[in-house]
């Protein structure tokens, strides 16, 4: 059995834990029997953990092409898989529900995990999700730097606390980020996908990440941002100003134009 999950990127701007897109970045994990290019896993790994913690049995083995370390949810696509797997092996079938609310359980937020999930893009409350069709003229373009950020190190960063005023900021402009997406309008989603809440804590000691979002934008980007904790970046665009956009971003890092996954978990 194999079991595929695609990567995600979290946060979007102001969707702070709330909001992802799923990418087509697949994290595949085999129970029992590996497939070609499939190696086999330690106990520490995230899949085996969550496969062993949801009652899994026997070896697993791995073939991705998700990063760790940089944003692109590879620790909860790969908790994701080996929940899934394990409740494959006892019962045949999945509990999306449970699913939903135990990889959130375990990776600490659910943003990252309801994209693998379901695919496209997703808000979530931790305990419900709503699937958002992504524009089909967009493709996304993550450009990521050698270093690699923790996102639990990250986090102990952030402020306790907030404005009021810099709170309803967030609220209105996730909401119309949201609505924007939805309704395939592009001037509102480039308007609306600003963060105030995590990116400028995380994004002054990674300012090549700073001035990636901003290349992007320069030249053309419907949305950018600071993908997950970082320090990827990653940016909506349009099918056709794809290259161009890669091109712009800084040459400290590589870029990489993805398809949108528009489906999350499959079984093989």
């Amino acid at each position: 059995m194999r079991v595929t999950v695609p990567a995600s990127s979290a946060n979007i701007g102001p969707g702070f834990d709330c909001l992802a897109v799923a990418l087509d970045l697949p994290f595949h994990l085999d129970v029992g029997e590996p497939q070609q290019g499939a190696t086999q896993l330690d106990g520490n790994h995230p899949a085996t953990a969550s496969f062993a913690n949801a009652g899994g049995e026997g070896p697993l083995f791995a073939e991705t092409l998700i990063p760790p370390g940089k944003g692109l949810g590879f620790s909860g696509a790969a908790r994701v898989a080996g929940l899934a797997a394990a409740s494959l092996q006892k019962s045949g079938s999945i509990d999306y529900g449970y699913l939903l609310a135990r990889s959130g359980q375990l990776e600490g937020h659910s943003d990252n995990v309801a994209a693998s999930i379901f695919g496209s893009v997703t808000a979530t409350n931790q305990e419900s999700v709503v699937r958002v069709k992504c524009p089909v003229q967009l493709d996304v373009v993550v450009w990521i730097p050698a270093g690699k950020t923790s996102t639990d190190s990250s986090r102990k960063h952030l402020p306790t606390s907030v404005a009021f005023e810099t709170a309803t900021r967030a609220l209105a402009r996730s909401s119309v980020l949201v609505a924007a997406i939805a309704s395939n309008d592009l001037t509102a989603m480039r308007a609306n996908c600003i963060d105030e809440l995590h990116q400028p804590t995380r994004l002054a000691s990674a300012p090549e990440s700073a001035i990636a979002i901003q290349a992007a934008l320069d030249n053309g980007a419907c949305a950018a941002w600071l993908s997950g904790s970082g320090p990827t970046v990653a940016a909506f665009v349009e099918k056709g100003q794809a290259e161009t956009i890669k091109r712009s971003l800084p040459g400290s890092g590589h870029s990489k134009i993805l398809k949108v996954a528009p489906y999350g978990i499959s079984i093989s």
